[in-house]
């Protein structure tokens, strides 16, 4: 959420300013926009409702062991995960990196924090299966937005059996305030979010890896950063909360919303390979 809204709530605008919060929350990266021209190794599948065109690519070995998802972060794209697809393709697993609903170079005009998503990746793993390219056993790696969304997946789709989610939120309620650059209102952010809602066309209630989580079989492991002040650690303890006996969380020491993915001590990639190595087993 930009500092546009804090503006309007000082200059006494609050329904404008709940509008520009709404737009703020549900307004893809690529509304409006047509789906880029084919580039090769690029696969799609069409889904929907509300339609998209969903942009992915497979990366790894001849004879992969599994098959693992990789997601990326809100207003990002599949080109930021390459490293860790490529980590998992040398590790003898399909890495499929995937362009999230209105995002790189995928359709899509509104986010719905993994409601719509949810339904992408299930359409994905079809697509894959289609052409003869899934292997084994499905997992999910993703970071942030991207590890909200592999989480809701899993709530959805039993063929998911591991997921590793690196700072995911609880729910799309409590992510929200973290976006903001000075603290607003209760009343206010509920407001904005359930009017992107009814923009975006879908219940902000769902948008609940917390409910997901605990409808899933699928095995979850969780890293926060301890200093991660855009998506409150909290919000992975309750993730674990809600799992009850199929879940794992990792706080990692010093680490914020920014810097976790990049892994210096190399603690994420070793725990996540380990994790996701049981796909082939």
């Amino acid at each position: 959420m930009t500092s546009a809204v804090v503006v309007a709530l000082l200059a006494g605008g609050w329904v404008g300013a709940e509008h520009v919060a709404a737009h703020a929350i549900v307004d893809a990266p690529n509304a409006g926009k047509p789906a880029p021209a084919p580039r090769d190794g690029e696969l799609r599948v069409e889904t929907g409702e509300p339609r998209a065109s969903i942009a992915f690519e497979v990366v790894g070995p001849a004879e992969p062991r599994a098959t693992v998802l990789v997601l990326h972060g809100i207003r990002d794209s599949r080109e930021s995960m390459r490293g860790w697809g490529e980590l998992l393709a040398g590790a003898g697993m399909r890495a499929v990196l995937v362009d999230l609903r209105g995002h790189g170079r995928s359709t899509g005009d509104v986010l719905s924090y993994g409601v719509f998503d949810a339904r992408d990746l299930a359409s994905v793993v079809d697509g894959l299966e289609a052409r003869g390219l899934r292997a084994g056993r499905v997992g999910a790696l993703g970071i942030s937005y991207g590890a909200a969304v592999a989480i809701e997946w899993a709530g959805r789709d039993a063929r998911v059996d591991r997921v590793v989610a690196i700072a995911p939120f609880a729910s799309l309620a409590e992510v929200v305030p973290g976006y903001t650059p000075v603290p607003v209102p209760d009343l206010f952010a509920s407001r904005a979010i359930a009017l992107a809602g009814r923009w975006g066309g879908f219940d902000p209630d769902e948008a609940s890896p917390r409910s997901a989580i605990a409808h899933t079989a699928a095995r979850v492991l969780l890293f926060h950063g301890t200093e991660d002040e855009r998506i409150a650690p909290r919000q992975s303890g309750e993730l674990l909360a809600a799992a009850r006996d199929h879940a794992e969380l990792v706080l990692v020491d010093g680490a914020s919303h920014e810097t976790i993915g990049a892994d210096p001590g190399g603690q994420l990639r070793a725990r996540t390979l380990a994790w996701l190595g049981e796909l082939a087993r």
